[in-house]
């Protein structure tokens, strides 16, 4: 019997918090997949250092999306889940996760469940990764996409043949706030979040 679509949204939602819990948990075996440049751009962004300029939702967004881009190699989301409910690939040996001594939501669900997320997943997909910043008003996700543009182009140019960087960004912004955004962005001074030697 197939799941209602409801359902498939919840079990959507509720598998970001699983891959965030995933990354925090395997976070030094994730690092080790990382580029030397790429760890040094994060350490230097990181809030334990007294130098930092990003903020904490704002560095552990940066850290998800390194995370997705050079340990997940941009998969879609889908993908992603896929291999995660099959304790494939980068999720090979991925123990069932528990709170408070009971297992979560996902280790509960059939084969036919997990089919049904996938379903509605690889529906609503594009053939691009496709990924949100789900931050609150106020909390700098105009900084935190300029941050990503320079991580972004730092390792473009210096792995140009590399296609899992991109050479171009193109921005959105509101209409009332778009010369606002873009002025942001433009002016943002770069030292704040890029290491000197880059």
């Amino acid at each position: 019997m197939a799941k209602s679509t409801s359902r498939s949204i919840a079990l959507d939602f509720s598998f970001f918090s699983e891959l965030g819990r995933f990354y925090q948990e395997k976070r030094g075996a994730v690092r080790r997949h990382y580029r030397e440049l790429t760890k040094r751009f994060l350490d230097y962004n990181d809030p334990d250092n007294s130098h930092a300029f990003l903020r904490t939702p704002q560095f552990e967004a940066l850290e998800i999306y390194v995370f997705l881009k050079e340990y997940l190699h941009s998969a879609p989301l889908h993908k992603i889940f896929r291999a995660w409910s099959a304790k494939k690939g980068r999720f090979e040996g991925r123990t069932a996760a528990s709170r408070s001594g009971q297992l979560d939501m996902f280790e509960e669900l059939t084969k036919e469940d997990y089919a049904d997320v996938f379903d509605y997943m690889s529906a609503n997909a594009r053939p691009y990764a496709n990924y949100i910043f789900a931050l609150t008003m106020g909390t700098g996700k105009t900084i935190l996409m300029a941050t990503c543009i320079f991580y972004e182009f730092i390792l473009a140019n210096k792995w140009p043949q590399d296609t899992n960087y991109c050479h171009n960004a193109l921005v959105f912004a509101p209409d009332t706030t778009v010369l606002q955004s873009l002025k942001e962005i433009m002016t943002f001074d770069m030292a704040k979040v890029v290491p000197p030697e880059y």
